[in-house]
């Protein structure tokens, strides 16, 4: 339940950063962390993002950071560490998740030439990228492949800005395109076969087992 409205306000959250919505995108992030604290962890990324003003952005943005270190992680962040690094609780699709992460944003950082973005989104997601491969070399160095495995989550959306535009960045003609379409619909579908089939708890996401 409480993963729809965090994915919801988060990415809210990333139009408003690039619409170049400094304010709306910092109120969207804290509404996600009343529903999962480590939404916080999106804030930096709002600097990061930034093409002009970037002093300006840190200095905001830190300050909210610090109010929103008190009002969500003060109280558990010692519980936070013991449960996600000190435990090194497994996650036993962190790899594969991660590399899913991973491949657009190669793909992204290779040819970004071609990736039509206004410079604020060009900014955004060439960090986002440059995040998700850090956080698949991070994954081989740490046992505790939760924690690297919850921060990933927030890096999904680039699979779907990536994806969105391969027909527009690698087709040449309306043949191309609509074969790139069919070989993203192919590639997740055969993900999603998979994960319903033969991962550990696929049982526990599968829709109530009654005839309707």
């Amino acid at each position: 339940f409480l993963e729809l409205p965090l994915t919801l306000f988060s990415m809210l959250g990333l139009v408003a950063l690039s619409n170049r919505q400094l304010r709306w995108f910092v109120i969207w992030v804290m509404l996600a962390a009343t529903f999962h604290k480590s939404a916080v962890l999106l804030l930096p990324i709002a600097v990061w993002a930034q093409t002009r003003n970037r002093y300006w952005a840190a200095v905001w943005v830190g300050a909210v950071a610090i109010v929103a270190y008190y009002l969500f992680l003060v109280d558990s962040v010692d519980s936070l560490y013991v449960n996600y690094v000190e435990a090194q609780y497994q996650s036993s699709g962190a790899f594969i998740r991660l590399a899913m992460n991973a491949l657009p944003a190669a793909i992204l950082l290779i040819w970004q030439r071609r990736f039509n973005f206004p410079p604020e989104e060009k900014s955004l997601w060439r960090w986002f990228a440059i995040i998700s491969i850090a956080l698949l070399v991070v994954l081989q160095l740490t046992p505790a492949s939760t924690a690297v495995d919850r921060v990933a989550l927030y890096m999904l959306p680039l699979q779907l800005v990536v994806f969105a535009y391969l027909p527009d960045v690698f087709g040449r003609n309306n043949q191309q395109r609509s074969l790139l379409v069919v070989g993203v619909l192919a590639y997740y579908a055969v993900v999603q076969f998979v994960w319903l089939n033969y991962a550990q708890t696929a049982f526990a996401w599968l829709p109530y087992q009654f005839y309707m």
